[in-house]
């Protein structure tokens, strides 16, 4: 009986897995990259690695920093993607290590006496005291046995089949793991970007309020004197009371927008302490000039979707093995069993007597399985292509988008400068005696509402931002230690 060895089973796996009738082989499916987007920028066949730049990092903001660094570390549906990794990679091993033979516990016993007491004794039996004795009729004897005994015992195209499964799930989940930090990126930025624009809103808001309520002790001391109408009081009280009725709205909305970014660090609900403003955040040339075509193919729902697309590939295999016997590789001790020894040796009529022996029943479900699968692997064909056009339609939306906002910013920004120099000339006419202290303030409330249309534009010019480095899928794999997932003790 011939040892079955390590070498033979790899070179076996490699013969069979190499045999495209059994398992179809698997071709990247080809994409027509554009070459720019519809906003002039220009997509450059290069591999340069965008997953890995830390972009927000280029604000220059600590407490965004650190959050991200919290968020990568503690968040919760980082966590759980980080298990499901740990899942598929067992799933893989599973996989793997059907190889490996199972040891089945192998014992037994016997016992027994002599009866034919006419026998003569030879060699080994004739020299013990029993036999000498003569007393040899009736003799009891007993003995034991026991060991493992290795078993290769498979379908070895469905085991080939399965570790290509097994390997696809596998680099799913590390896709979903990236889209998660990806997500989490987009909604800790994202979140930190309103919160600074509410804190902003409020301090504006409670400034528009005072000015209001200044201009009207001025309107006051006027119509005391005769000089002004009682109604313009009743109309400075109804829009004081107005903006009034905003503070709490976004009291309220800073509150939910903090315990929103404490959940996605993992804390519970509290204060977000913030040192910087809103307006120190320069977004200038943060946006690069050319996009290397690499970038869309490290997008995590790209990647994401061209695993399905291999995992379908390998359920057409699996059903195709269906098709296939079972076979054992080892007989008693691991030696090769006729079966292995047997199975390229056509003429001994092997294959077909295993065949009949260990395959499956085949009927119209069996081949139906197939043709299952096969509808799978197409949609999934097709769900990968239509994935990779949803990219490119995404990076080409935000890009348009950001530079859309970036314009709307620019004219926002020559308004409150406007309304800022409107404010600093009346300043100047009333020290010179030439106007009143109320067109002052009035000037003044213009700045107010100017400096709240700067803020919203500002806020949606960062919002660009985040959607343009979630479109390009720019920093889901910056890693440190302080940013690494915690894992629970084994």
């Amino acid at each position: 009986m011939t040892k079955i060895s390590v070498i033979s089973l790899t070179t076996l796996a490699m013969v069979l897995g190499g045999c495209g009738i059994f398992s179809p082989e698997y071709h990247q499916p080809k994409i027509d990259t554009p070459v720019s987007t519809k906003n002039g920028t220009m997509i450059e066949s290069s591999n340069i690695d965008f997953s890995q730049l830390e972009w927000w990092k280029k604000l220059n903001d600590p407490v965004l920093n650190q959050l991200i660094v919290l968020a990568f570390a503690n968040n919760a549906q980082i966590q759980v993607a980080q298990g499901n990794i740990m899942k598929a990679e067992a799933s893989l091993k599973a996989a793997q290590y059907a190889w490996i033979p199972t040891l089945s516990a192998l014992g037994g016993g016997f016992a027994g006496n002599t009866w034919a007491s006419s026998l003569t004794p030879q060699g080994a039996l004739a020299a013990s005291p029993a036999a000498q004795s003569g007393n040899i009729a009736n003799m009891n004897f007993s003995g034991l046995y026991g060991g493992f005994v290795p078993s290769y015992s498979f379908n070895v195209f469905a085991n080939i089949n399965q570790a290509k499964l097994a390997k696809a799930s596998l680099d799913m989940q590390k896709a979903l793991y990236n889209a998660t930090r990806l997500t989490i990126i987009g909604q800790v930025s994202g979140g930190y970007f309103t919160l600074l624009a509410q804190k902003k809103q409020l301090a504006l808001q409670e400034q528009m309020i005072a000015d209001l309520m200044e201009l009207r002790r001025l309107e006051m001391i006027q119509v005391n004197n005769g000089a002004a109408d009682l109604g313009n009081i009743t109309s400075y009280d109804q829009e004081i009371s107005s903006n009034q009725a905003k503070l709490p709205k976004i009291k309220n909305s800073i509150s939910q927008t903090e315990n929103a970014l404490r959940v996605l660090i993992n804390e519970n609900p509290g204060i977000i302490v913030t040192n910087g403003s809103i307006d120190k955040l320069v977004t200038d040339n943060l946006i690069p000039a050319n996009i290397p075509s690499s970038v869309l193919k490290n997008r995590p729902d790209v990647i994401q979707a061209e695993d399905s697309l291999k995992m379908a590939n390998a359920n057409v295999g699996l059903a195709n093995s269906q098709f296939f016997p079972t076979i054992s590789l080892t007989g008693f001790a691991g030696g090769a069993s006729e079966a292995l020894s047997n199975l390229f040796n056509l003429g001994t009529g092997f294959w077909m007597g295993s065949a009949l022996v260990s395959m499956p029943v085949i009927n119209a479900s069996t081949y139906e399985r197939v043709n299952v699968e096969k509808g799978g692997y197409y949609a999934g064909y097709y769900s990968y292509m239509q994935t990779v056009k949803s990219a490119f339609q995404n990076v080409d939306n935000s890009l348009t988008n950001k530079e859309n906002m970036d314009k709307i910013y620019a004219e926002t920004l020559k308004s409150y400068k406007a309304a800022n120099d409107n404010y600093k000339i009346n300043q100047i006419q009333f020290k010179a005696g030439n106007s009143a202290l109320n067109n002052v303030i009035k000037s003044k409330l213009n700045l107010d509402n100017a400096s709240l249309g700067l803020l919203q534009a500002k806020s949606q010019q960062l919002d660009a931002l985040v959607q343009v480095y979630q479109a390009l899928a720019v920093g889901y794999a910056a890693e440190s230690e302080l940013s690494k997932p915690k894992v629970l003790a084994d």
